[in-house]
């Protein structure tokens, strides 16, 4: 395979990397909908303020887990824009490389001003940096999504919880 070749194979597969990141996005955006949907019967809807002591644990409870949930949700929406923000703390760019496709990368080191610099940059790069640089966004993207991933995951989970929770304490109301 020539450089070119890997350009076009590398880029599809950051592309790929990048819609999964959307798609971890969205799936936040739903879960915390459906937690903000949850909160509002509880407190509402059920109005378990005026249930019994039992209805109230259960509901605070159940409020506990949506808060820690939308929280897990919110954090999966939250930008990225250094490999610090991806990866931890030690973690750079070495010196030599520049991450043109990479906009946390572009907006730090490049001004308001300084297009033409960008792309004289740019316009020095080859066709097989150009293939490293697409393959490096999509390890780097795939982290990212990994990690929204993990975070939707817990949402998810902190969602069913509190769903369960919800019904106890809407039964016990009804009942109560």
């Amino acid at each position: 395979m020539d450089d070119r070749d890997r350009l076009k194979a590398w880029s599809s597969y950051a592309e790929i990397s990048r819609k999964w990141v959307s798609v971890m996005d969205a799936k936040a955006g739903f879960i915390a909908a459906l937690n903000l949907g949850l909160l509002a019967l509880l407190w509402s809807g059920a109005k378990i303020q005026d249930g019994n002591c039992f209805t109230k644990v259960v509901g605070i409870a159940a409020t506990i887990f949506i808060a820690a949930s939308i929280i897990s949700a919110v954090w999966v929406a939250l930008p990225r824009e250094s490999l610090k923000d991806i990866f931890g703390k030690g973690i750079r760019w070495h010196e030599d490389y520049r991450p043109v496709s990479f906009y946390g990368f572009v907006a730090k080191e490049y001004g308001k001003k300084d297009f033409e610099r960008f792309k004289a940059d740019t316009a020095r790069l080859t066709d097989a940096q150009l293939a490293e640089e697409a393959l490096e966004q999509h390890f780097v993207i795939s982290h990212t999504a990994a990690r929204k991933s993990g975070f939707v995951k817990v949402s998810g989970l902190l969602l069913m919880s509190a769903a369960s929770l919800s019904v106890v304490a809407v039964i016990t109301r009804v009942y109560a």
